[in-house]
């Protein structure tokens, strides 16, 4: 199943990693979190036919929603909602369920993560676009026991084989853009982690702006 050119979303590759982590939990039920045109919701449809998979879409393009809805409408198992991901999806979430998140990003995207693993229900939350040498990365890396990437070389070498097999769109002019997979619970008590990650933000945004202003000096 190749993804449509031209438009972004996430790779075979990097649902191949979801299915990988994710098939051992058998969850019943898959929450969504961004699906543009449809192309991970499909996937998801067809990998784990026995879920019940629940994808919420911030964005309303007419174009967008209905090429998603008419690949998505043969799939009875698949339920797409409109709206912000993190008013609606708490609501729905049940005990053993797994979660995609690709929208918010960022440090919002991990914050989600953790008011949906604050309740002790996921069994994991994957984060979509969690790239090397980024402030919400280096964070989880730091603060985030139990917590992997989908390209860690470990994880390469351990499923080779199956990798290989999906290889990349040689039509596709970028990377394959790893995930962060959060396993169920919190590393720390709610409170302090929360606190951890605002500061860790607040650093990351003053650093930012300090750069770009010795850049305009120059």
């Amino acid at each position: 199943m190749r993804r449509e050119l031209g438009f972004g979303g996430i790779a075979p590759r990097g649902m191949f990693f979801f299915y990988a982590t994710v098939r051992r939990f058998a969850p019943r039920q898959i929450l969504e979190s961004g699906r543009m045109r449809g192309g991970s919701t499909l996937m998801l449809a067809r990998c784990f036919p026995q879920a019940r998979i629940v994808s919420v879409e911030l964005d309303r393009d007419p174009t967008h929603a209905a090429i998603a809805e008419a690949k998505l409408k043969p799939y009875a198992n698949v339920e797409l909602l409109y709206g912000d991901s993190r008013e609606i999806l708490p609501g729905r979430l049940q005990t053993g369920d797994a979660v995609l998140i690709d929208g918010p990003k960022d440090f919002r995207a991990l914050k989600f993560a953790m008011r949906l693993l604050r309740t002790g229900k996921p069994s994991a939350v994957l984060i979509h676009d969690f790239h090397q040498g980024q402030p919400a990365r280096k964070f989880v890396e730091q603060h985030w026991r139990g917590a992997f990437f989908s390209d860690d070389p470990a994880f390469a070498v351990h499923l080779r084989e199956l990798n290989s097999r999906i290889g990349r769109d040689p039509n596709s002019k970028h990377a394959v853009a790893p995930f962060v997979c959060l396993p169920a619970g919190l590393p720390a008590p709610y409170s302090i982690l929360l606190i951890r990650m605002v500061w860790a933000r607040a650093v990351s945004v003053a650093a930012g702006k300090i750069t770009s202003l010795r850049r305009r000096c120059r």
